[in-house]
Order: C-alpha cells, then sequence, then structure tokens
C-alpha cells in the first residue's frame, strides 16, 4: 500500500499484525523510497503481502528528502535511494550498518518532451541544438539539493556546455515525478528524468538520451535502518534482491547492478 509522506502515519500499521512464516508475528515493514520507484516498488510490495501476509507501506519522495526525515527519526524500516551520497549520508549518521546495505538497480537519463511532438530528437553533445528548440521555454529537472536526478541532470547540463541555461530557463521540481508532470502537462518545454519514468506517461516521449560521464554513476542503494533490523524488514530486503522481484524490476525498465 502506498503511505503519504506525512510519516506519522506508518506509525498506524503498528496494530496490524499479520500472519509471518510458521505462524509468527509480522512486524508491519515501511520502506521510503526514491519517487522513481513508485510503480515497480508498490507492484512488488502488493506481491510479497500476498505471498506473506506481511503488511509493507510505501513512502516515496526525492531521497533527499527521505533521508532527513530518517536521520529526524521517520519510522523507516529500509530506504531505496537513488543514489549513494543520501545511503552513506545515514549511514555516517549511525542509522545504517555497512553490512545491512547493496548497491540493487541501476538506470539512465533521459530528455522528454510532449508526446505530441513526434520530430524532435535532442543529442545533448550538440548544446546549440538543445539551445535552439528550447528557445524561450522551460528545462525541468528535480532539485539537485534533494534529487539525485536532478544532481545528475545538473552535472551532465555542465558537461556538455549548457551550464549556462541555470540562470534563467532551468526549473527544479521536487521529484523526478514532478519533473514529468511538468512536461506532461506542457509547463515545461524539455525535462530531464529517468528512462524508467518516461516509459510510465503516455504524454510525454523520451526524445534523447544522456550518456553516461564521470559523476553520473546511477545505482540505487538498498538499506535497511537501524542497528539491530526487525526480522520482517530483513526478509523484505532479501525479497528485494530476489529472482522474483529482479523480474518485476527489469519488466519496469530497470537494470541489476547487485553482485547477488
Amino acid at each position: 500500500m502506498r503511505a503519504s509522506l506525512v510519516v506519522a502515519c506508518a506509525w498506524l500499521m503498528g496494530s496490524l499484525v499479520p500472519a509471518f512464516g510458521d505462524g509468527a508475528a509480522c512486524e508491519p515493514i515501511t520502506i521510503f523510497a526514491a519517487a522513481s520507484t513508485t510503480d515497480v516498488l508498490e507492484r512488488i510490495a502488493a506481491e510479497y503481502e500476498k505471498e506473506t501476509a506481511c503488511s509493507v507501506s510505501t513512502v516515496f519522495a526525492g531521497s533527499g528528502t527521505l533521508a532527513r526525515q530518517i536521520e529526524a527519526g521517520a519510522p523507516a524500516d529500509l530506504f531505496l535511494s537513488a543514489n549513494t551520497d543520501w545511503v552513506d549520508w545515514i549511514e555516517n549518521a549511525g542509522l545504517v550498518r555497512p553490512e545491512n546495505r547493496t548497491d540493487l538497480l541501476s538506470n539512465q537519463l533521459v530528455f522528454i518532451v510532449s508526446a505530441h511532438n513526434t520530430e524532435t530528437r535532442l543529442n545533448i553533445q550538440q548544446a546549440d541544438g538543445v539551445r535552439s528548440y528550447l528557445g524561450d521555454g522551460m528545462l525541468v529537472i528535480g532539485d539537485p539539493n534533494t534529487v539525485p536526478a536532478g544532481r545528475y541532470a545538473q552535472t551532465a547540463l555542465r558537461h556538455f556546455g549548457l551550464g549556462g541555461l541555470e540562470d534563467r530557463q532551468i526549473v527544479r521540481a521536487s521529484s523526478v515525478r514532478s519533473a514529468l508532470t511538468w512536461v506532461a502537462r506542457g509547463e515545461a518545454t524539455v525535462g530531464i528524468v529517468y528512462r524508467t519514468d518516461a516509459a510510465i506517461d503516455k504524454d510525454v516521449r523520451i526524445a534523447g538520451l544522456i550518456p553516461s560521464i564521470d559523476g553520473i554513476d546511477i545505482v540505487y542503494p538498498l538499506a535497511l535502518i537501524g542497528r539491530t533490523p526487525n526480522s520482517a524488514a530483513h526478509a523484505f530486503f532479501e525479497y528485494l534482491q530476489s529472482y522474483d522481484a529482479a523480474t518485476l524490476f527489469a519488466d519496469h525498465g530497470f537494470s541489476r547492478v547487485s553482485s547477488r
């Protein structure tokens, strides 16, 4: 089930104690996850609930927002971040043990435009062409301060000579899904989002791929929160690294990077 960012709601799940394994109580599980994983993680959580009768609550937002919520004491059992920096941050705060994290997924950045625009192709390595198409329009990215996709986008724009757009034509969204919505509604001419996000909205179209460069290593680490995570959270941590979960991630366009 999907929870709102009012994380206190997760506490209400404490009264739900489904069966687990051999009949022992299964504590409710709450996973905080990057907005770009919304669709696939909701599906995985639903499958896991059917298989185990364990309740899984999901909370989605920009990774930086979630990390700060966790550091402030929000009741998260697991954290799936869109980059390693925010998991490093909560690990340095003493909230994650090194052995309780793993690099799980990878993704790719793309340019998106309105689906009504069937002709445009954008090549970030041809900066003048991007500027020409954008004209007086706006380019939307995630907020680099809290959204890993925005940080990656900012790095790519600067690397390919488009950093000058930042002062006047770039708008910053609170999550990669918000950036997607800006383009889908015609409020921005171009967006930079993950390929997996572009695939879920029929109102946008991929106009170009953004190649990997130094500074853009799109990895989603998964971490158990707390010095002694409960057994239910640990079981879901293992399930997210399983073949069944990997198949669902692949169906939604993610690649596995875990060594397991």
